[in-house]
């Protein structure tokens, strides 16, 4: 299958709330990096997981952390085994109720039909700051 057409699926089933149908296109070693590879306890996000548990454990750490997620997908790309997507996001945090817009950006490399390496990119300077519970005066 096609680079384009696994990241795709893969996102479409994201969408839908389908994590088996997911973790289909995800090879059994895969890496999935949340913005940083260090894992840092303020941010769940963060952190190298690997393989389906760690991809499950990656999306708990989203639904943990979000109260409400957007995410809406503007580009596609593949080629040589790296696919490419990116858009906008726009969620809610849940602790602290702050809202959390940002342009994003997913390149996966894909290996035998599978993603075998996932790194999602956002603005992650305004991901803490809307994970603190400081407010800024008006």
């Amino acid at each position: 299958m096609h680079e384009q057409n696994i990241i795709e699926k893969f996102l479409a089933a994201l969408k839908a709330g389908d994590v088996d149908a997911a973790c289909a296109f995800v090879a059994a070693d895969a890496v999935f990096i949340g913005v940083r590879a260090e894992a840092k306890p303020s941010v769940p996000p963060y952190g190298a997981r690997r393989g389906h548990e760690g991809f499950r454990a990656f999306l708990a750490a989203l639904g943990n952390t979000f109260s409400n997620q957007s995410l809406t997908v503007e580009h596609l790309g593949a080629g040589e085994g790296v696919a490419f997507a990116s858009g906008q996001l726009d969620h809610t945090v849940a602790s602290t109720g702050k809202r959390f817009f940002s342009e994003w950006v997913l390149r996966c490399r894909v290996r035998d039909g599978k993603i075998a390496h996932y790194q999602f990119c956002e603005d992650s300077a305004r991901l803490e700051e809307a994970l603190s519970a400081h407010m800024e005066a008006a």
